[in-house]
C-alpha cells in the first residue's frame, strides 16, 4: 500500500500519489539544494515503491541549484515528469532540468494540460515502465 502524504526537504516538498500519477508540490519561493533533491528522490523512491511512475511536479516560484537539478536528473523512480510552473523564469529552471534526464519532460502552465499529457503516457505501452502502472492508474 502506497503512503497517503510524504514531507520531505524539511518540509518544502509535499509528494502525494493521485489516479496513477505522483504529485509533488515544493513551496513557493523554496531554494532547492542537493540535499533537499536527494531527500526529495528517497521520499519518490518510498511512494513508488520499485514501480515507475509519471510525476506532476509543482514548482512554482521555487529556485533549484545546479547540483540539485543535475541529482533530479539521475532520478530512475519516475518514467515522464509535467514540471507545472508559472513563469518564464519557471521555465527556464525546467530547461535546465530536463537538459539530463532519460524520461519523457514537459514544462506546462496549465495543470489540466500536465495532467493529460501524463495520463496519455500512461496509455502508452511504449514507454518503458509504464505499462506495469496501468493497473494501478485504473484503480479507483
Amino acid at each position: 500500500m502506497m503512503p497517503e502524504t510524504i514531507y520531505a526537504a524539511g518540509g518544502k516538498n509535499i509528494l502525494r500519489v493521485s489516479g496513477g500519477i505522483i504529485e509533488s508540490v515544493w513551496t513557493p519561493g523554496s531554494f532547492v539544494d542537493v540535499d533537499d533533491a536527494r531527500d526529495a528522490m528517497k521520499a519518490t523512491e518510498r511512494i513508488c515503491q520499485g514501480q515507475r511512475m509519471p510525476m506532476l511536479s509543482v514548482m512554482a516560484d521555487v529556485e533549484i541549484s545546479a547540483a540539485a537539478r543535475y541529482e533530479f536528473a539521475k532520478s530512475s523512480d519516475v518514467s515522464a515528469i509535467a514540471v507545472l510552473g508559472s513563469s518564464a523564469v519557471d521555465r527556464v529552471v525546467a530547461a535546465a532540468t530536463s537538459r539530463d534526464t532519460q524520461y519523457p519532460h514537459e514544462f506546462f502552465t496549465s495543470r489540466t494540460d500536465a495532467v493529460e499529457w501524463l495520463k496519455g503516457l500512461i496509455d502508452a505501452p511504449e514507454i518503458p515502465g509504464m505499462a506495469d502502472q496501468e493497473p494501478a492508474a485504473r484503480t479507483p
